[in-house]
């Protein structure tokens, strides 16, 4: 009996010491895990980025003085030409009523040369003699020369119909580099037809000539932000085609007249970078993005812009004091950069507040 008794009691405690633990182990399951957070120093900075693209600085489109057809090209894309260099040949194609009147000219000019050769050399013959007097004579010398350099002219005028160039002349059918750089573009095949440049027509580009030691950044800035800009001031490029590659630029030029987009009005700005001795290369109309710090502050106190909760458009968090209690705090902030936001007032450095995120 007495054993029996004893088995029944020690049941009980145990029963007892279970339901101990599971009540505390459900406490614990239940109750509720408060996460908090603490202010922090840090450096804040607000930025504004602008899209864009790159040019060279310097661009040169290279034009034909004669009108025919591409008939060979000398260079290629990447090379590298200085003035004076050949660029191409020009295959002209005479027109058939400039062709007959080259060679009625060089006819003309030929019996007007011979005529006065014949004239010359009998006046001579009589100056000689002394039988017309020396100003006279030099009547006749002037007239030889005359027409002589009219029959050399019209037979440099045939001659650049039939061939394109001209021998001993600076007229020719070679195209050649009028500024010194690379070549980025190549815009014809051969065998394309080419449009002289003159007053009336700008001319066919036969190459393009640039400059890319040096490039600039073009892009558009919102009028709102205009009043930060300032010329000389430093912005950061980040390519599209690269990752991980900034190049620090200098804002040289702000348009003073903007255009309408969409009914904001935006401004052009222009920002200069030289790539001598860079390893990137760079080619023409890359798009870019263009990084400007507006306003930028150190070490001040902050939070994760996420924690704050608002109330009547007023920002707030709840504070939790030494003893336990929970307040809630209105807080006046600051400059803000999307993830972290300055705390004017409100907060000190050692108070937690409840991880509340929005």
């Amino acid at each position: 009996m007495k054993k029996l008794v004893n088995i029944i009691l020690v049941l009980v405690i145990a029963s007892i010491i279970g339901f101990i633990i599971w009540k505390n182990s459900n406490y614990k399951k239940n109750a509720k895990t408060i996460d908090t957070e603490q202010p922090f120093v840090t450096t804040i900075e607000e930025k504004r980025f602008i899209p864009g693209n790159l040019y060279p600085q310097t661009e040169i489109d290279i034009k034909s003085q004669i009108s025919g057809t591409l008939e060979n090209v000398f260079v290629k894309i990447g090379d590298k030409v200085k003035i004076g260099d050949d660029i191409a040949q020009i295959k002209l194609i005479p027109d058939p009523s400039s062709l007959e009147k080259a060679k009625s000219n060089l006819n003309s000019a030929k019996i007007n040369y011979e005529n006065n050769k014949k004239v010359y050399q009998r006046n001579k013959d009589l100056f000689e003699k002394a039988v017309i007097p020396e100003i006279e004579f030099e009547r006749y010398t002037r007239a030889l020369d005359l027409s002589k350099e009219q029959f050399k002219s019209a037979q440099n005028q045939l001659t650049l119909i039939l061939e394109g160039t001209v021998r001993d002349s600076d007229v020719s059918n070679i195209i050649k580099a009028t500024a010194t750089g690379t070549i980025i573009d190549l815009p014809l095949k051969e065998g394309s037809s080419v449009i002289e440049r003159n007053n009336f027509n700008n001319g066919t580009t036969i190459a393009t000539v640039a400059d890319i030691d040096t490039f600039i950044f073009r892009g558009k800035v919102n009028e709102c932000d205009m009043k930060y800009l300032c010329k000389g001031m430093n912005l950061s490029l980040n390519f599209t085609a690269y990752k991980n590659q900034v190049r620090n630029a200098s804002l040289y030029k702000v348009s003073a007249k903007g255009i309408e987009e969409q009914g904001i009005m935006k401004y052009f700005i222009e920002a200069k970078f030289s790539l001598v001795d860079d390893s990137l290369v760079i080619r023409s109309g890359y798009s870019a993005n263009a990084e400007i710090v507006l306003h930028k502050q150190v070490d001040i106190l902050a939070i994760k812009e996420k924690y704050l909760q608002f109330q009547n458009d007023t920002a707030y968090v709840t504070v939790i004091k030494p003893e336990g209690k929970e307040e809630k705090r209105f807080l006046t902030t600051g400059l803000s950069d999307g993830i972290n936001i300055e705390i004017k007032k409100g907060l000190k450095e050692n108070e937690k507040f409840l991880r509340n995120e929005i």
